[in-house]
């Protein structure tokens, strides 16, 4: 039994030395296409953006932020669209510095999908789709980018035995006041 959960444990925490890489971005798009006459009147043509996102050298995501002034979104891990409406994410890792994140509310439902694409060193660019009223496209041709790493690792040994034999030592313990 104590085998199984040390291993579930080990299973379910980073691998030892695992780079992760974090992305922030920040800069201001510009609008650079729109299908309808309705998204070009009432979009703004340009915003301020900022966010950022970590991932493994597989390509997962572990965590992602994104903020985009004068359309008012502001999304991040958890976020949800108004009626409960949870987004499917979906990310992409190209190569070390390229990639595309995905946010999908259900576009089945004219709820709204964003994917925000780095495809260069210096670019960035933001496409939002609305259901019926059509797709637009924001850019950013001189994005500014930080890019950091850090290696995690899993917990030392002592403090996850010491944390096993204390849930242990509690459970003997009741079961031991039960046979009173």
């Amino acid at each position: 039994m104590i085998g199984l959960v040390v291993a579930s444990v080990f299973h379910a925490t980073p691998v030892q030395g695992a780079i992760l890489t974090r992305q922030e971005f920040s800069g201001d798009f510009t609008l650079v296409d729109a299908t309808s006459p309705f998204l070009t009147n009432s979009l703004p043509e340009k915003s301020e953006y900022s966010g950022f996102v970590v991932y493994s050298e597989s390509g997962t995501l572990s965590d992602w932020e994104l903020s985009v002034n004068n359309l008012n979104l502001n999304l991040k891990r958890g976020s949800s669209n108004g009626g409960n409406l949870t987004p499917d994410v979906d990310f992409e890792l190209d190569s070390r510095s390229n990639w595309n994140l995905v946010v999908d509310f259900g576009i089945a439902f004219d709820a709204p999908r964003y994917t925000l694409e780095k495809t260069s060193s210096s670019e960035i660019t933001l496409t939002g789709e609305v259901g019926r009223a059509g797709t637009y496209l924001y850019q950013d041709s001189a994005a500014n980018i930080t890019l950091s790493s850090s290696s995690t690792s899993v917990p030392e040994p002592t403090s996850l035995l010491g944390l096993l034999f204390g849930v242990g030592a509690i459970a003997v313990s009741k079961k031991a006041g039960k046979t009173k």
